[in-house]
């Protein structure tokens, strides 16, 4: 739950090699290449940099992306208008980092860009509301459902985020479903989305950590939508 200043130290590591993973995988990212290549591409560069895995990654072409977890990379091949969710971390010393990013291959669909900018600006809402101070993961939770539902898209069917460390999925979560306060030291993730059932799913992620003065993002990549 609490984690150390070396603790924090470390994950912060973890998540530079991973914000150094989407930088050099968007450079293969286009038409033709296959889910699986790029899985096999994330997880080349993160050894490379002797790092681990912290999960098997998640990389979802298109319909695929409308699964809250594509866990296993295929075949298939990204066309000339496609829509990519890539999510994936690395471990280092035995501590994770989490993030998740979408990219748009050609022209994005009017629906796509309207999903993104929805999510990305609820997950901006609830990092900017965050403070210092112990807060209601629950209370989170609701208002970032609330503010996607009144834009006219589903709310996510997972909770808002997770505390991470020596494992990936460590409690609290930032859930409805059991209250908890998040409290200065603890690590964790926001990660609001959107899943249209058979066509697709927008989630955007990030590992921060809540210290005595505020909150720090610690995966940096950047967040504007991104066409390749």
């Amino acid at each position: 739950m609490i984690k150390t200043e070396k603790e924090i130290y470390t994950i912060s590591r973890a998540c530079h090699i991973t914000d150094l993973c989407f930088t050099e995988i968007q450079k293969s990212i286009k038409p033709g290449v296959t889910e699986k290549e790029i899985s096999d591409i994330i997880e080349t560069f993160i050894k490379k940099q002797h790092a681990e895995h912290s999960f098997p990654s998640i990389v979802a072409f298109g319909k695929n992306t409308s699964f809250v977890h594509h866990l296993k990379a295929s075949s298939r091949r990204c066309r000339k208008q496609e829509i990519i969710l890539l999510d994936f971390g690395a471990n280092v010393d035995r501590y994770c980092s989490d993030m998740t990013r979408m990219v748009f291959v050609g022209k994005p669909k009017p629906e796509w860009i309207k999903a993104y900018q929805t999510v990305l600006s609820v997950q901006e809402t609830i990092i900017k509301k965050i403070t210092p101070l112990p807060f209601s993961g629950a209370a989170m939770d609701i208002l970032a459902r609330e503010k996607i539902e009144k834009a006219g898209f589903p709310p996510y069917p997972h909770g808002l985020g997770h505390n991470l460390g020596l494992e990936i999925h460590e409690l609290p979560r930032l859930s409805r479903k059991k209250d908890a306060q998040i409290t200065p030291g603890m690590v964790f993730t926001i990660e609001p989305g959107t899943y249209i059932k058979g066509d697709y799913g927008i989630r955007i992620e990030d590992t921060v950590v809540l210290k005595e003065d505020g909150l720090e993002i610690l995966t940096k990549s950047p967040k504007k939508l991104t066409i390749l």
